[in-house]
């Protein structure tokens, strides 16, 4: 897709530009020389005073400039803190959660043992079976003493 349209006549373009660029570098000169003539006027105390002054705030400046810096980063780094601050927050409750969940699912299974344990112990049924079985099919029953005597 096409920005310009090709039917637009592109040389006109950059003339008005140019005429636009050179009407705003006019005005600029004409500025500057009446900055110029007024600085011409001046006497060499006045000159140095203005110096001087032109000195402190280009000092004032740059340092107010050094603390936007500061204050950019410093802002950006507390936000990364804040940010990170809350991320860390979100994943604690989640992980309270878990671990909620998780003991309420170790307990439902711990319950589920029990009940099994309880209704299905094959093993303690089978030694109690076998044990009433052991007793009454003994071939050596030893209620009844008897000894054999061989003449």
């Amino acid at each position: 897709m096409s920005i310009l349209k090709p039917n637009r006549n592109i040389k006109k373009d950059f003339e008005k530009i140019k005429k636009i660029s050179s009407l705003v570098e006019k005005k600029l000169e004409e500025y500057k020389h009446k900055n110029d003539k007024r600085i011409e006027k001046l006497t060499l105390e006045q000159l140095q005073d203005l110096n001087e002054i032109l000195r402190i705030t280009d000092f004032i400046l740059t340092k107010h400039e050094a603390k936007k810096e500061f204050y950019s980063l410093l802002k950006e780094f507390v936000d990364i803190i804040n940010k990170s601050a809350g991320s860390v927050e979100i994943l604690d409750d989640e992980i309270g959660e878990l671990i909620i969940s998780a003991e309420s699912t170790i307990t439902r299974i711990k319950d589920l043992q029990g009940m099994v344990s309880k209704n299905y112990d094959f093993e303690s049924k089978s030694s109690n079976e076998a044990k009433s079985d052991t007793v009454e099919n003994s071939a050596n029953n030893l209620t009844n003493s008897t000894t054999a005597v061989y003449i």
